[in-house]
């Protein structure tokens, strides 16, 4: 089990070229991918995104490239002189025409739009893709054993919620199993009490307990949230992403409970039910942060 949450760094050099990789990872529903490297990078993008996803499957990736200073500049400096030519041209051929004073000289000429470039070098694009990838993969590597150490966190947090859930759920069913005597109880004591001098029908209170025990009848959302319990119990013990099997899980979970909550006509009963909801909404949060 992975965490979404996790953070990556390398520094390789070969040769002239040095880079510093940096990648972070958060929440999020899908796989997104954010890359924040030089221009010259751009066609290695797609390599990039490819790479990284074999390794992480959910999460919003953030993804640094910065070239390091290796004792050369990487960039060169382009002289227009055809241009420039133009631009003097154009400039005395205005000046007679408005007779206008002064001289065209050479720092109103550098002062004209792309007389003078800074160019970056052209990079050769196999070789730096050989050094950005081993970058990449010594970060990446990084990131997920953080995620992995997180994860392992997630996963026994999770554990001893659920062994609290199943806790609740023990107490619902033998909470349940003497909530219609106590109503049986409870009816007869009170018909005796309105109505002193007139014998209980016993066949009528019958039938009033049994309209009573369909109604709070919850044999099967306990069932099926035991069923619910065991499901995520084998997929914290499986390896890869299991996080939106596991939310959607506890999104089961939390509906049996509110239709157990809807079905109780008991304290005792209901206040159980608040207690699982609670527990229920911590494992959903720690659920948010699973892969």
């Amino acid at each position: 089990m992975h965490s979404m949450t996790g953070y990556g760094r390398s520094e390789v050099r070969q040769g002239d070229l040095a880079l510093l990789v940096e990648v972070r990872s958060v929440n999020h529903r899908f796989l997104d991918i954010a890359l924040r490297c030089p221009p010259t990078y751009a066609p290695l993008e797609p390599r990039m995104r490819q790479l990284i996803a074999t390794y992480v499957t959910r999460g919003r990736v953030e993804v640094r490239v910065v070239p390091q200073d290796s004792g050369g500049s990487g960039r060169t400096l382009a002289l227009d002189v055809a241009l420039a030519r133009q631009y003097c041209q154009a400039l005395q051929q205005l000046q007679e025409a408005l007779q206008l004073p002064g001289t065209v000289d050479l720092a109103l000429v550098l002062g004209l739009r792309d007389i003078l470039r800074v160019e970056e070098a052209t990079a050769d694009l196999e070789a730096l893709w050989e050094v950005l990838a081993q970058g990449l993969r010594e970060a990446l590597q990084a990131l997920c054993a953080m995620r992995a150490q997180e994860g392992e966190f997630l996963r026994r947090d999770l554990q001893e919620r659920l062994r609290t859930v199943a806790a609740h759920l023990e107490a619902l069913r033998q909470r349940s199993a003497v909530v219609v005597a106590e109503y049986r109880q409870r009816l007869q004591q009170r018909l005796q009490e309105l109505f002193p001098e007139v014998p209980v029908a016993a066949e009528r209170l019958a039938q009033e307990v049994v309209l009573f025990a369909e109604r709070a009848d919850i044999a099967e959302e306990l069932t099926r949230l035991a069923s619910h319990v065991a499901a995520c119990e084998r997929l914290l013990a499986e390896a890869g992403p299991v996080g939106r099997k596991l939310d959607f899980l506890v999104q089961e979970m939390h509906r049996e409970v509110n239709t157990i909550g809807a079905k109780g006509n008991d304290a005792l009963l209901s206040q159980q039910v608040v207690d699982l909801k609670s527990e229920l909404e911590k494992m959903r949060e720690q659920i948010q942060n699973i892969e």
